[in-house]
């Protein structure tokens, strides 16, 4: 029963999300980016990219709900070489999740996860994985500085932002379940490739460079103004 209503709601999130290009996914990735980077108190979210060790990007990420509730969104993996500093991706994947309670109606916005060590970078080289667990995801912390007695990299693997309606907060997904996006993979390459192989061996071109630039750049001024 519990399987068969988790399919029920997988497909009507599916169904009322019209599935993006490929390459619409990148720029609406970019676009989500800019979006975070606007905000005046985002310096905490740069400080933990600069730290970690790559980005997640959903650009629309849709609850919907009646009693039964769902999540589902479609993204991008980017992984940041902690040696080189290198990025690479992106590998493409999507988010499900399924919730019980009191909810109506459907939500959207942009959901962007910060990955901070390896552990939590190698969940998006497999297949499927879920949130939570032994890999801590926690709401990104808010504010222009992170606090000088926490450090951030050892309370969580995964810290994740929602950006809709001209605002921004921290956001809980734990739980929620990650998977290959196969189909976009192949459509951007050209061929079959595996998560593992985009993600230590294909460096950032075009539009996902762009994101990259942006966050480098936003990691340089917050630099100079401290």
């Amino acid at each position: 029963m519990k399987k068969s209503v988790t399919i029920f709601i997988l497909v009507l999130l599916i169904s009322f999300s019209a599935f993006a290009a490929v390459a619409d996914i990148i720029t609406q990735s970019r676009i989500a980016i800019e979006e975070l980077l606007s905000k005046q108190d985002s310096g905490s979210f740069v400080q933990l990219v600069e730290q970690g060790q790559g980005v997640v990007i959903f650009p629309t990420f849709y609850k919907l709900g009646f009693v039964l509730g769902g999540q589902y969104g479609e993204g991008i993996v980017l992984r940041k070489d902690p040696q080189t500093g290198k990025w690479y991706g992106p590998a493409f994947v999507n988010i499900y999740g399924l919730s019980v309670g009191a909810q109506a109606g459907i939500q959207s916005a942009s959901l962007i996860l910060v990955v901070m060590n390896e552990e939590g970078i190698n969940g998006f080289m497999g297949d499927n994985f879920t949130l939570g667990g032994s890999l801590g995801v926690a709401a990104g912390p808010l504010g222009r500085q992170l606090s000088a007695d926490v450090d951030y990299r050892l309370k969580a693997s995964i810290y994740s932002y929602s950006v809709a309606k001209g605002f921004y907060a921290g956001a809980s997904i734990e739980g929620a379940y990650i998977k290959t996006n196969d189909h976009a993979n192949e459509a951007f390459y050209k061929g079959q490739i595996s998560p593992e192989e985009i993600l230590k061996e294909k460096t950032v071109e075009g539009e996902a460079k762009k994101i990259v630039e942006l966050l480098e750049k936003a990691i340089e001024n917050l630099h100079k103004e401290n």
